[in-house]
Parts: C-alpha cells; sequence; structure tokens
C-alpha cells in the first residue's frame, strides 16, 4: 500500500478520503490491517489526533472495525460502505460530538460535585425553575434544549468557580452547533429521551441541595449519558 504525504494544515477527512479510496480501488483487502496508528501518522506527515480521528470517522463510515489489543482492519463488508453507512460529514459530525461528550463528561461530572458542596439556597431556587421549565417544554424542541443548556450552566455557577463556569459555556457553546444532528440523527427529543433528561437533571438538582456530591455526580453522568449512548447505538458501536 502506497499514500501521499498530507500537508500539515488538512483535515482529517483528506486522510479519510486517501483510506476509501485505496479500499474501493481494491488497493486495500477486505481483511487487510492498517498499519499502527503512530505509523500511519508517519506516512500522512500528519499528527497522532489527526489520525485517531480518522480511524473514528472510517469506522463510522463502515469502512473499518476497531479492535482493542488488536488492531484497525479493513472491514468485510467495506464494499457496501458507501450504500449503508453513514456519508463523512456525519460520521464526522457523529466523532465530533462524541469527543465532546466526553469533554463535559469530564468537565461537568465534577462541577456537579463542587456545586453539592458550594450551591446555596438561591442557586438550588434556580435550578429547580429551570428543570420546571424543561419539564413544561416537552414539545417545544428548541426550547427544551435551550433550557437544558441553561441547566448546565446553572450548576456551574452554584459551583462558585469562574474557570470552571468558563469551560462549560464553552462547552455547551459548541454542543449547541449540534442540535440539528442531535434531534434528526439521534432522535434526543423523542419522549423517552426527554423524559430521562428531565428526571436525570430532577436528581442532579435534589442531590445538590442535599449537599450529596457524590450522588451529583453520578446523575450528572447519567445526564450526560443519554446523548453517549445514542451515539453508540447509532454510530460508534463499542469499538470507540
Amino acid at each position: 500500500m502506497k499514500f501521499d504525504a498530507i500537508q500539515l494544515h488538512s483535515v482529517p477527512e483528506a486522510l479519510v478520503q486517501q483510506i476509501v479510496t485505496q479500499i474501493e480501488n481494491g488497493d486495500l483487502k477486505r481483511g487487510t490491517c492498517l498499519p499502527s496508528q503512530r505509523e500511519l501518522a508517519k506516512m500522512f506527515n500528519v499528527g497522532l489526533g489527526t489520525v485517531r480521528e480518522a480511524v473514528k470517522i472510517l469506522h463510522v463510515m463502515g469502512y473499518v472495525d476497531v479492535i482493542r489489543g488488536k488492531g484497525t482492519f479493513v472491514s468485510e463488508n467495506a464494499g457496501m460502505a458507501q450504500k449503508q453507512h453513514s456519508p463523512i460529514n456525519k460520521a464526522l459530525e457523529a466523532v465530533s460530538l462524541a469527543d465532546l461528550m466526553n469533554a463535559r463528561q469530564l468537565v461537568e461530572c465534577e462541577v456537579a460535585f463542587l456545586a453539592a458542596t458550594d450551591a446555596d439556597a438561591e442557586n438550588v431556587q434556580h435550578l429547580k425553575r429551570i428543570t420546571d421549565a424543561m419539564e413544561a417544554s416537552f414539545k417545544d424542541t428548541q426550547a427544551f434544549y435551550d433550557l437544558d443548556f441553561e441547566f448546565h450552566l446553572a450548576v456551574a455557577e452554584a459551583a462558585n468557580n469562574i474557570a470552571l463556569l468558563e469551560i462549560v459555556k464553552l462547552l455547551v457553546d459548541r454542543a449547541h452547533n449540534h442540535i440539528g444532528f442531535m434531534d434528526n440523527a439521534l432522535s434526543m427529543s423523542m419522549p423517552f429521551n426527554v423524559e430521562t433528561a428531565v428526571a436525570t437533571a430532577r436528581n442532579v438538582v435534589r442531590h445538590i441541595e442535599n449537599g450529596d456530591g457524590d450522588r451529583a455526580r453520578q446523575e450528572m453522568a447519567r445526564h450526560l449519558n443519554i446523548v453517549n449512548y445514542e451515539l453508540k447505538k447509532e454510530f460508534l458501536g463499542d469499538a470507540l
């Protein structure tokens, strides 16, 4: 197999396209194990992070299978990938959203823990008003997403840490860009997802009010995992 080096300013899609072309031309056969990610980074003259993102995209598109501890293999169904799997733009968004949600898990679960130790009565009442409004906005998709994002900011405000609040604002703002994808590709506005989101948000607030940081952290994880679950079910599977 022979690949052309990719300029450092290129996006991961360029790397993806080269590998897809090799697969569709038959230069990479089904079942073939790709070089390690470090080797690919050298071959393409790109960073390791770019290769990792490209592999995730290829997996979502159906071109490769990622087997932990063994490597990345051209899928046995790679020939059907274009007809049956996600186009590159949808795959890229799924991967981008997954990375974002992982970052939110790391930050916002700990923020919920801190909120349980620092929140005052005013913070708690504000959070309760938001969760009440979330439940009332059941049939208004845009209003629900807006209130859900407001909920996350209010939890960060209750933690009384300006630096963390700014980080959460950044993450929430990035998440806002994925509303269309979450709604259309992941069905996040379906009743069962909305009900779970409201219930877990209420649980977070209750544990913050009770000063139980561990449970607040756990419920925030459950709240954020609603998106992660749908991503794994629809796109990522168990490999990533």
